[in-house]
C-alpha cells in the first residue's frame, strides 16, 4: 500500500448534497441485532456500523467564536474480544482554567433478549470519569453498560471548544472495519483552514456548498470608567461553505511487524487554522518554523524556564563540574549527575509541568522537564545548548513543510561540542553519552532556536552491528564443551544492561541459556564495558551440554542466535516495513571433529541477494582444515530500513531462504 498525505488550502465552490446520513440515534431493530457477520470483513470481532462528525463556528458571549464539533457512533460488538470498543476515551483539550466543554451526552446499549429489543442507558452524571493527562490533554472516559457478544452500542455527545487552532481531526479507519464514517466541516469565509488529507483509501463521496451564514458575537460593553455596563451584540452576515467527506466499507488498520505506527497509514483529515479573514482583522496565522520555535523560546513552560533557571543553577554547577576543564568533559559530568540521579515520569511531554528548580529539587520530571534542565546546565556551564523538539516513532512522522506543533511530543538536548553537534537524553538510564533511542529516529526534528535548524533522525542512520564466535569440541569422555564470544549491537547492550539493573548476571545467564537448544551450563562467564554505556556490551563465557555419541550426529552449526522463524509470516503486507535499523550480523563456528569421527555432509556455501541492489545479502561460508576442524561462517546484512509493500514478497522469500540455510546441519559420522 502506498502511503499518501495531501495538503489543500480549503476553498469555496457550490457543489450540493445529495447523501443523506444512514442512521439516527434509537433507531435500532431487533434485525439489525441478530446480524452475526458482515461481509466488510468476515472475522471481524467489532463492526462500526456508522461514525458520523460535524464542526461549525458559532459566535460566542466572551467576545469572540468557538467550535462545536459533534459526534455520533454505533458499534456491534460481534465477539468478547471486541468488548474493548465498549470503553470510550473522549480527549478534550485545556490551557490553565480553560478546557472544551463536553455536555449532550448519551450512551446506549442495545440488546436482543427473549425475542425482545431491550435497552440500557448509562447514566452520564455517575459514570463519566474525568482524567488529567499534562497542562493541554484532559480525557473523559466511560464504559458501556451491559455489554454481551451481539450488543449494539451507540453513543452521541457535543463538544463546545474556544480553541480555533483545535478544529477535530476526523479518522474514517480504526482497528475495525466500518460501514460508514463521514465528516461534515461549515466554515464562514473569514476563517481560513489548512487541510491536511492523509491515506489510501478512496472517498465514497466529497462534496460541498455555500450558502449565507449569521453569526452573532457578544461583547462586554464598559462605560468610560472602564466598568461593564451590558453587553453589546455584533452580527456578522458572511459566506459560508459546508464541507463533507464520507467513506464506505472502510478495511480496519491491522497491526503489522515492523511499522512504526498506523498513524501514519491511517485514512484521516486534519486541520491547521491559517489566517483570519475579512471582516476580521486580516492575519496570517499558519507560521513558519522560525516562528514557530520563537513562539517555544518565549513560552514560560519551555524556553523561558531555561532562563529562569539562571538565577540558581550557576551555584549548583561546580560540585558537578569538579575537575572538568574542557567543554567535553562538563558535558559528560552534567549528563551523568542528570541520568544517575534523575528518574523519568513522562516519556510523552513537549512543554513543562513545574518549574526546573522544582524538576532538581524532586530528582523527577517529564522528559520535556529533564532534557530541557539539561539544556539550561549545558549553558550555564559555558556549552553552546539548545533545545530540540522531536515525535517519536509511535507517534507518526511530522509534517516536514508545514509548522505543526501538536506532531511533536518528545525533547531533546543538541550541545555544540568541539565544533560538532552531540545529541543528548538525560532521560534515559541507560543511554550513552550522545546517543539516542532508535525510537527518536523518525524523520525531521527542529533545533529551538531562532533559525529553527533542522536535523533529519532516520533509521537509516543506525547500524546495530553484532559478533558472535562460537569453539566447541568434546571431552574425552564424549561431553560437548566450548566458548562463546559475543559482540552486542548499541540497542542490545542498553536492553541487557537494563535487565540487569532489575537482576544480576545469574538472571542473565538464565536468559542466554534459553537462547539454545539444548540443555547447556553456562560457565566462566565474563563481561566487558558493562558500564561504559557508550560502548557495546561484549559477553564471553564456556558452555557444556551432554550429546549421545551415537555413530551419526547431527549438528546444526548456528547454535545461538539462529532464526528460527521468518520475521515476515504474513502472505500480503498492507504497509511498508520500517526496520528500526539496518543489521549487520556475523558469526563464526570452529568445530573440532572428536575423535574416531569424519565429516560426512556439510551445509554447501552460498550467498542469497534480495535483489540486484543487494538491500540485503546473506553469504554463508565452510572451510574444513588438515587438522580436523570445520569453520562455518556467515554474515546478515541490510543497507535499508525502509521497504515498499512492492517489495515485501522478495524480502520475504529472502528471508525464507535465510531461516532454511541456518537451519542446515553438519553430519558426523563414526569411521569404521
Amino acid at each position: 500500500m502506498r502511503k499518501t498525505l495531501t495538503v489543500i488550502c480549503i476553498l469555496y465552490s457550490g457543489i450540493l448534497f445529495s447523501q443523506e446520513q444512514p442512521i439516527k440515534f434509537g433507531k435500532v431493530s431487533a434485525v439489525d441485532l441478530q446480524k452475526t457477520v458482515y461481509s466488510v470483513d468476515t472475522s471481524a470481532e467489532a463492526v462500526i456500523l456508522a461514525d458520523i462528525g460535524s464542526t461549525r463556528i458559532k459566535g460566542n458571549a466572551k467576545g469572540w467564536f468557538s467550535l462545536e464539533f459533534k459526534r455520533h457512533r454505533r458499534i456491534h460488538i460481534l465477539k468478547k474480544s471486541g468488548y474493548d470498543h465498549a470503553t470510550v476515551e473522549i480527549p478534550l483539550y485545556a490551557d490553565g482554567e480553560d478546557e472544551e466543554v463536553l455536555d449532550n451526552l448519551k450512551v446506549v446499549t442495545y440488546n436482543y433478549e427473549n425475542g425482545k429489543l431491550v435497552e440500557t442507558k448509562l447514566d452520564v452524571k455517575s459514570a463519566v470519569f474525568k482524567e488529567k493527562l499534562d497542562r493541554n490533554r484532559v480525557i473523559k472516559k466511560f464504559t458501556f453498560p451491559n455489554v454481551k457478544e451481539g450488543s449494539i452500542i451507540e453513543y452521541e455527545y457535543r463538544l463546545t471548544s474556544d480553541f480555533l487552532f483545535n478544529l477535530q481531526p476526523w479518522y474514517f479507519q480504526d482497528e475495525v472495519p466500518a460501514l460508514w464514517s463521514e465528516y461534515t466541516v461549515s466554515l464562514p469565509a473569514f476563517l481560513k483552514y489548512m487541510l491536511i488529507s492523509q491515506g489510501s483509501q478512496t472517498f465514497f463521496f466529497t462534496d460541498q456548498k455555500s450558502k449565507r451564514g449569521d453569526y452573532s458575537v457578544e461583547m462586554e460593553k464598559k462605560n468610560s470608567y472602564g466598568v461593564a455596563s451590558g453587553a453589546e451584540r455584533i452580527n456578522i452576515s458572511c459566506g459560508v461553505t459546508d464541507f463533507r467527506w464520507a467513506m464506505k466499507d472502510v478495511p480496519p488498520l491491522k497491526e503489522e511487524s515492523y511499522t512504526t505506527t498506523l498513524l501514519n497509514y491511517m485514512s484521516k483529515l486534519e486541520f491547521q487554522l491559517a489566517a483570519y479573514l475579512d471582516p476580521l482583522t486580516p492575519e496570517t496565522l499558519m507560521s513558519t518554523w522560525p516562528d514557530l520555535t520563537q513562539r517555544l523560546i518565549k513560552r514560560e513552560d519551555f524556553g523561558m524556564e531555561i532562563e529562569n533557571a539562571g538565577t540558581w543553577i550557576p551555584g549548583i554547577l561546580p560540585s558537578i563540574l569538579k575537575n572538568a576543564s574542557t567543554d567535553l568533559e562538563k558535558a559528560k559530568k552534567i549528563f551523568s549527575y542528570l541520568q544517575d540521579n534523575f528518574t523519568c515520569t513522562d516519556r510523552h511531554q513537549l512543554y513543562t509541568e513545574k518549574n526546573l528548580k522544582a524538576v532538581f529539587d524532586k530528582k523527577n520530571g517529564g522528559v520535556a522537564e529533564i532534557n530541557l534542565l539539561l539544556t539550561a546546565m549545558l549553558r550555564y556551564a559555558g556549552i553552546n545548548a539548545d533545545p530540540v523538539i522531536l515525535s517519536r516513532r509511535p507517534y507518526g512522522f511530522v509534517y516536514d513543510r508545514y509548522p505543526v506543533i501538536g506532531r511533536f511530543n518528545y525533547v531533546i538536548s543538541r550541545a555544540m561540542i568541539n565544533g560538532g553537534d552531540v545529541l543528548l537524553d538525560a532521560s534515559r538510564p541507560q543511554s550513552g553519552f550522545g546517543k539516542l533511542g532508535f525510537d527518536c529516529y523518525n524523520g525531521t526534528a527542529k533545533v529551538v532556536n531562532e533559525q529553527a535548524t533542522s536535523l533529519s533522525l532516520t533509521a537509516a542512520q543506525l547500524t546495530e552491528k553484532e559478533n558472535v564466535t562460537v569453539r566447541l569440541s568434546t571431552t574425552a569422555n564424549g561431553e560437548w564443551k566450548g566458548n562463546v564470544s559475543k559482540l552486542y549491537g548499541y540497542y542490545e547492550s542498553e536492553a541487557m544492561r537494563g535487565s540487569m539493573k532489575t537482576g544480576d548476571q545469574e538472571e542473565l545467564k538464565k536468559t542466554i541459556s534459553k537462547q539454545y537448544d539444548n540443555d547447556v551450563k553456562i560457565e566462566n562467564f565474563k563481561m566487558d564495558s558493562a558500564t561504559v554505556l557508550e560502548a557495546p556490551l561484549r559477553v564471553s563465557y564456556d558452555i557444556a551440554y551432554n550429546n549421545e555419541m551415537a555413530d551419526i550426529i547431527y549438528m546444526g552449526p548456528i547454535i545461538t542466535g539462529r532464526l528460527k522463524n521468518n520475521p515476515f509470516k504474513s502472505a500480503d503486507r498492507l504497509y511498508p516495513v520500517e526496520m528500526p535499523y539496518k543489521i549487520d550480523e556475523s558469526y563464526s563456528f570452529i568445530l573440532t571433529i572428536p575423535e574416531g569421527y569424519i565429516a560426512d555432509e556439510l551445509p554447501k556455501p552460498v550467498t542469497f541477494k534480495m535483489n540486484e541492489a543487494g538491500d540485503a545479502i546473506f553469504e554463508y561460508a565452510v572451510s574444513r582444515s588438515s587438522d580436523n576442524t570445520i569453520k562455518v561462517q556467515y554474515k546478515l546484512e541490510t543497507k535499508k530500513t525502509f521497504f515498499q509493500t512492492t517489495e515485501y514478497d522478495t524480502l520475504r522469500e529472502f528471508y525464507n531462504l535465510v531461516v532454511a540455510k541456518q537451519a542446515e546441519q553438519i553430519v558426523l559420522k563414526k569411521r569404521k
